[in-house]
């Protein structure tokens, strides 16, 4: 014969707070429940078999403030994560007077190449939003003297002096918007059929890493 006595997994009781209260809905034991249920399903119920039971307050409390440690712990986490972006945050530089010489490996250029590197990437994305929109040119064409002479700041002439980041900025930006969109979703041949995003991740990967095949 089957026994009556109900089962002591718990797997069939009901975990509203309805069910569990043993006294006043105005008591400490209400507040409990309350974060029971505000956690995961499985973690709740443990919490609620620990409400059930005729635990003292110091077992009760022991518990929360476990569930507390836990969700403190996961914010940090959190926290920790969103800080990872925020560590490269853009601010306003002036690269006129800044050169090659104040980047890394220069003692405190850590600064500098942060925000050099994030102008940079600032270009090259904008380019490649426009690479992939069908209503951009292909090519932005100029004639050999217009560019020769200098259109809107271009200047094919190379200075006996160092340029200053801002021109190299310059010189960045003009280079992509002059170039044939080799990865334009309307340019095809022989080389190139567009522009694939994860092999762009992984030229800069390899850039970065300051690799060649011979290595």
């Amino acid at each position: 014969m089957a026994s009556s006595t109900p089962s002591s997994s718990g797997a069939g009781q009901d975990p509203t707070p309805t069910n569990l209260r043993p006294g006043d809905r105005n008591t400490t034991y209400d507040t409990w429940c309350g974060v029971a249920h505000g956690c995961t399903r499985k973690l709740g119920l443990k919490i609620c078999g620990f409400l059930q039971r005729t635990n003292s307050i110091e077992e009760k409390s022991r518990a929360v403030s476990s569930l507390k440690d836990r969700q403190s712990s996961k914010n940090l986490n959190s926290s920790e994560n969103g800080d990872r972006g925020s560590i490269f945050r853009r601010t306003e530089t002036d690269f006129s007077n800044l050169y090659a010489r104040d980047l890394l490996p220069a003692k405190n250029g850590e600064e500098q190449t942060t925000q050099f590197l994030l102008e940079v990437v600032d270009i090259l994305l904008n380019y490649i939003k426009k690479t992939f929109d069908r209503s951009t040119k292909v090519l932005d064409f100029h004639h050999p003297h217009q560019l020769l002479e200098g259109i809107e700041g271009f200047n094919l002439e190379l200075s006996d002096n160092p340029e200053s980041l801002e021109q190299i900025l310059v010189d960045c930006r003009d280079t992509l918007k002059y170039g044939v969109r080799t990865g334009h979703p309307r340019f095809f041949n022989q080389l190139s059929s567009g522009l694939d995003i994860i092999g762009l991740a992984g030229e800069w990967l390899t850039s970065t890493a300051n690799t060649n095949i011979c290595q």
